[in-house]
C-alpha cells in the first residue's frame, strides 16, 4: 500500500510540475527577405547618435559619373537632414459665370512646395558603395560627430549680428540706462499709512 501511495503521490507531482511549466516560446517569425534587390541601408538608413547617414542613388552613363552622381546626392541627404527651408505657395482660383440655371464654374488649385538645403559639408565621406544590375549605384555617406561640431565652429566664427539686433539691444541698453537714471533721480518714498 505504502508503494502505492508514494507512487500516486510521484505521478501527481510529475503532472503538477509538467502542467505549470510555460508552454515553449513560439518560434520568432523571420521577415520576408528583401526581394528588391536593393541594399538594406537604403530601405533601412543606419542611425547613430555620433553621425549623420545619407543615401543616395545614381544611373548615368559610365560608373565613375555614376558614383559622383550617388556622393552628391547622399551629401544632399545629409545637408537636409541638417538644415531645410521649406517654401510653398497655394494658389486657388474660382471664377463662376452665367445667367440663372444657365452658370459655369472654373476652378483652379495648384500648390508649388520647394525645399531649399543650403549646408556645406566638409567631412562627408563613403561608407559603402553599391553597383546595380541595371547600371546604377547607391551609395551611403556618413557625416561624422567630429566634421559636425567642426562646421558648427567655423559658422559661429563667421557669424555676424545683424544691423536689427545690434538697433536692438543698443535700445535696450537704452532702456535700462534710463531706468538708472530714473531711479537714482527721483526716489520713491513710502509714507506708511494710518
Amino acid at each position: 500500500m505504502k508503494k502505492i501511495t508514494i507512487a500516486l503521490l510521484i505521478v501527481m507531482v510529475s503532472l503538477f510540475a509538467i502542467s505549470c511549466a510555460s508552454a515553449p516560446a513560439p518560434a520568432p517569425v523571420a521577415a520576408e527577405p528583401d526581394k528588391s534587390g536593393l541594399p538594406d541601408f537604403v530601405l533601412n538608413p543606419p542611425m547613430a547618435t555620433d553621425a549623420i547617414y545619407g543615401v543616395g542613388f545614381a544611373k548615368q552613363s559610365t560608373m565613375a559619373l555614376s558614383i559622383k552622381v550617388a556622393e552628391t546626392n547622399a551629401r544632399a541627404d545629409i545637408a537636409s537632414q541638417i538644415e531645410t527651408t521649406i517654401q510653398e505657395a497655394i494658389t486657388a482660383y474660382a471664377q463662376e459665370a452665367g445667367v440663372d440655371d444657365n452658370t459655369q464654374l472654373i476652378s483652379f488649385v495648384e500648390t508649388v512646395t520647394r525645399q531649399i538645403t543650403d549646408t556645406t559639408l566638409s567631412g562627408a565621406t563613403p561608407k559603402s558603395r553599391v553597383p546595380m544590375d541595371d547600371g546604377g549605384v547607391w551609395v551611403l555617406m556618413v557625416y561624422g560627430k567630429e566634421s559636425l561640431v567642426g562646421a558648427f565652429e567655423d559658422v559661429a566664427e563667421e557669424f555676424e549680428r545683424n544691423p536689427d539686433a545690434q538697433f536692438a539691444e543698443f535700445k535696450a541698453a537704452q532702456a535700462i540706462e534710463n531706468l538708472d537714471h530714473q531711479l537714482a533721480n527721483n526716489p520713491t518714498v513710502s509714507t506708511p499709512t494710518k
